[in-house]
C-alpha cells in the first residue's frame, strides 16, 4: 500500500482534513517520471463581505444633535437625529449624505449627494445637491433645492423653486415658486404656484401651475389647471383642462376646456364642452359636444362641432361643420360649411359652399358661390351663384345666377340671370323676375 504522504508534490487543502486532497498519482509503473495530474475540485463558498464605512465617513448616532461646518467626506445620519450649522447658515459636505430614518437639517445644506431611506428628509432652508437626490420616502425643503436629478418615492415639498434636470416623484410634488427642469415624472398630483419651464410633463393626477413655458409634452391622468398664460408644445389629458390663455401646437383634452383669455392653438379635439373667454386662433378644432367663443374664432383650416357652436364674434376659415345649432355675429368661410340643425347669424353666412340639413333653419343671410337647401328646411335671404332647393323648404328673397327648386316649396321673392327649374306646386309670394344683373352681395 502506498501512503498518501509519500506521493510526490501532494499537499493538503487549507479548508480542512476531511475535504479531497490534490496532488500527481503513480503511473502503473510507479514511476515519478510517469506521474498523471488528478485534480479534486474543493467546493467554493461566495461571502458577502461587509460594506466597509469610509475613511472619512462622519457618523450621527440615533437622536443625536450635532452642529457641523464643512465634512470632507462622507456622513451617515440615523433616525431622529439633529444636524445644525456650527457656524452661519450652511452646513456643506463634500461627499454622500447617507440618512437612514427620519433625520432633519436646521439650515441650509450642500452635498455632493443625497440618499435616504425609510424616512422622512427635512430641510429647513435651501438644500443644494452637486449630483443625484435618492429619497425613499419624502422630502421637504423651506428653500429653494438644486440637484442634477431628483427621486422621490413618495412626497417632495419645496418652500420656494425647484430646480433639476429631471425630477421623478411617485406620490405628490408641491414646489410653491418656479419649477426649471427637463422633465417632471409625478404619479399622484403636481401643485407649482410659479412658473414652469419644462421640456415634458407626465403626471397621473391633478396638476395645477402658475404658467410659464413646456416646449414639449403635457400628459395628465386627471385636471390640468394653469392660473396664468402658458405656452406649450402638445397637451394631453384624460380630464379636463383650465387655461388663463396661452400658445401651444395641439390640445387633446376628454372632457373639457376652459381658456379665462385669448388662446392660439394649431390643433385642439375636445370630446366634451370647450369654453374661450376671448378670442381663439388656430388651424382646426374638432369638438364633441360644444364650443363657445366670447371673441372671434378664426381657423386657417376646419371646424367640426358635434352640438353647438357659439360665436360672439366672427367666426372664419375653411371649412365648418356643425351637427346641431351655429350662433355666430358673422361667418365668413373660404370652404363648405354644412349645418344640421340651425343657423343664427347676426351679419350673415358666406362662404364657397352651403349646406343646410334637412328640416334645419336658418336666420341670417347666406352668401355663397353654391347654396344647398335640403328638404323641409327654413331659411332667409339667399345670395349666390347656383341655388339647389329640395322639396318641402321654404325661402326668403333669392338673388341668384341659376336656381332649381323642388316641390312645394315657398319662394318669398326670386331674382335669376341665367337658368330657372322648379317642380310641381312651388308658391312664389311675388313672380320671379329674370334680370341681366343681380344687385351686389352682402359681406
Amino acid at each position: 500500500m502506498t501512503h498518501v504522504d509519500s506521493l510526490p508534490y501532494v499537499t493538503r487543502s487549507m479548508a480542512g482534513p476531511n475535504l479531497p486532497l490534490r496532488g500527481l498519482a503513480p503511473s502503473a509503473t510507479g514511476t515519478a517520471a510517469e506521474h498523471k495530474v488528478i485534480t479534486f475540485r474543493e467546493p467554493t463558498i461566495l461571502l458577502e463581505a461587509p460594506k466597509p464605512k469610509s475613511m472619512d465617513e462622519r457618523v450621527i448616532r440615533e437622536g443625536e444633535t450635532v452642529k457641523l461646518g464643512r465634512v470632507e467626506g462622507d456622513i451617515r445620519a440615523e433616525n431622529h437625529s439633529l444636524i445644525q450649522a456650527s457656524e452661519g447658515s450652511l452646513v456643506l459636505v463634500t461627499g454622500t449624505a447617507y440618512f437612514e430614518g427620519s433625520v432633519e437639517v436646521d439650515c441650509d445644506f450642500e452635498c455632493g449627494s443625497l440618499e435616504s431611506k425609510d424616512g422622512l428628509v427635512r430641510v429647513n432652508g435651501s438644500l443644494t445637491v452637486h449630483e443625484d437626490i435618492a429619497v425613499e420616502e419624502a422630502l421637504y425643503a423651506r428653500g429653494n433645492v438644486k440637484a442634477k436629478r431628483v427621486d422621490v418615492g413618495g412626497r417632495l415639498s419645496v418652500g420656494v423653486s425647484l430646480e433639476t434636470q429631471k425630477v421623478d416623484v411617485g406620490g405628490s410634488l408641491e414646489v410653491q415658486g418656479n419649477v426649471i427642469a427637463e422633465s417632471v415624472d409625478v404619479g399622484g398630483s403636481f401643485e407649482a404656484l410659479g412658473e414652469l419651464k419644462l421640456n415634458h410633463l407626465d403626471v397621473g393626477g391633478s396638476v395645477e401651475v402658475g404658467g410659464g413655458e413646456v416646449t414639449g409634452t403635457i400628459e395628465v391622468g386627471g385636471r390640468f389647471t394653469s392660473r396664468k398664460e402658458l405656452k406649450f408644445d402638445r397637451l394631453e389629458t384624460g380630464g379636463s383642462v383650465e387655461l388663463s390663455g396661452g400658445k401651444g401646437k395641439k390640445i387633446e383634452v376628454g372632457a373639457m376646456l376652459r381658456s379665462k383669455g385669448d388662446l392660439d392653438c394649431e390643433e385642439m379635439e375636445v370630446g366634451g364642452l370647450a369654453i374661450v373667454e376671448g378670442n381663439l386662433s388656430g388651424r382646426t378644432a374638432e369638438i364633441g359636444g360644444k364650443i363657445r367663443v366670447s371673441g372671434d374664432l378664426a381657423l386657417t383650416s376646419r371646424l367640426e362641432v358635434g352640438g353647438l357652436a357659439e360665436i360672439g364674434g366672427v367666426l372664419s376659415g375653411t371649412d365648418v361643420e356643425v351637427g346641431g345649432v351655429l350662433r355666430a355675429a358673422k361667418g365668413l368661410l373660404s370652404g363648405t360649411v354644412e349645418i344640421g340643425g340651425r343657423v343664427e347669424t347676426a351679419q350673415g353666412l358666406k362662404a364657397n359652399r352651403i349646406e343646410i340639413g334637412k328640416g334645419a333653419s336658418c336666420i341670417g343671410n347666406l352668401v355663397g358661390d353654391v347654396v344647398h337647401i335640403d328638404k323641409r328646411a327654413q331659411v332667409q335671404d339667399v345670395y349666390c351663384s347656383r341655388l339647389e332647393a329640395e322639396g318641402g323648404s321654404r325661402l326668403g328673397k333669392v338673388y341668384a345666377e341659376s336656381a332649381d327648386i323642388g316641390d312645394t316649396c315657398v319662394v318669398g321673392g326670386l331674382v335669376y340671370t341665367k337658368e330657372l327649374r322648379e317642380g310641381e306646386r312651388v308658391v312664389h309670394l311675388s313672380p320671379p323676375q329674370k334680370s341681366g344683373s343681380l344687385p351686389p352681395f352682402p359681406l
